[in-house]
């Protein structure tokens, strides 16, 4: 689930290496907590800060303070909103160059921080956690303001609009996917590498993940999820995207009927949501 990885310290390998010799089912404890946790960063408040011209509010769900912000009129007719969902790792301030974009094509614009993110309260999360919120976020807003239709969504945030889509948990008609990591069980791999954890103990964490949520992982994969994806969808991916390869994103939009790919170059992973071209046309293909 997480996007982004950084380099691990050595003694949290170690810890690894030995307890899941001496302790695996510690060893696997420890792997889930890892896998859930995102990285927090220090500068949180300050970053929402970036957002004090939006209207603020909090949403409760599963006893989580979920924070959002909002730009446009609310409860105009001509209003339609598009949610914006930031990946892992990051926050609502992060989507923020879509804003303009957005407001000027005459939607209300609707962002917030997932669950253990940001602002928003929480400390272990996953993809389940993020369509649940984000289906919970676009109901919320619906029932003041009218429905919200339209998503863009970066990384991990893109993969949680088509799970929600497909579960039903969200009625979407356009979905906009930014880099979307499409390969679950091979992040979790390479998760497993990186932190020096054998596979019977990656085993055990994904099933201690799948027993937490109620989803088995092979029903989030994208071409069991395919046929269930009605919205219209577009696809953006940066060729030179080392985090999540490009090949991921070609493969949403080969297995999502109907889905456009937009392939940029040379914007790798955070500068893609700042380029005015990619901004340009997600406003233009929600219009």
């Amino acid at each position: 689930m997480p996007a982004t990885l950084h380099f691990p310290r050595i003694s949290t390998n170690v810890r690894f290496a030995a307890s899941a010799l001496l302790f695996p089912e510690f060893s696997a404890s420890l792997a889930e907590r890892l896998f859930l946790t995102p990285p927090r960063p220090r500068d949180a408040a300050a970053t929402a800060l970036d957002l004090i011209d939006a209207r603020s509010s909090v949403l409760e769900h599963k006893g989580r303070h979920i924070a959002m912000w909002e730009w446009g009129r609310r409860g105009a007719g001509d209003a339609p909103a598009v949610l914006l969902a930031h990946g892992w790792g990051g926050n609502a301030a992060q989507m923020r160059a879509f804003v303009f974009p957005l407001l000027s094509a005459g939607f209300r614009v609707i962002a917030y921080d997932q669950p253990a993110h940001g602002v928003s309260e929480g400390r272990l999360t996953g993809l389940p956690d993020f369509a649940d919120v984000l289906a919970e976020v676009a109901s919320y807003h619906g029932a003041r303001s009218g429905p919200v239709r339209a998503v863009i969504g970066h990384s991990l945030g893109g993969t949680a609009a088509a799970l929600a889509h497909a579960l039903k948990k969200a009625e979407l008609r356009r979905i906009v996917l930014v880099r979307p990591p499409s390969d679950l069980v091979g992040y979790s791999r390479r998760f497993a590498r990186w932190h020096w954890i054998p596979e019977p103990v990656r085993d055990s964490m994904q099933a201690a993940i799948e027993e937490r949520y109620g989803l088995r992982w092979s029903e989030l994969e994208l071409a069991r999820l395919a046929p269930r994806l009605g919205a219209q969808a577009l696809v953006i991916h940066d060729r030179s995207d080392r985090v999540v390869p490009w090949k991921q994103g070609e493969q949403f939009a080969r297995h999502w009927h109907g889905a456009r790919l937009i392939s940029t170059e040379g914007l790798g992973h955070r500068r893609i949501l700042d380029d005015e071209g990619v901004t340009q046309a997600a406003a233009d293909f929600i219009k």
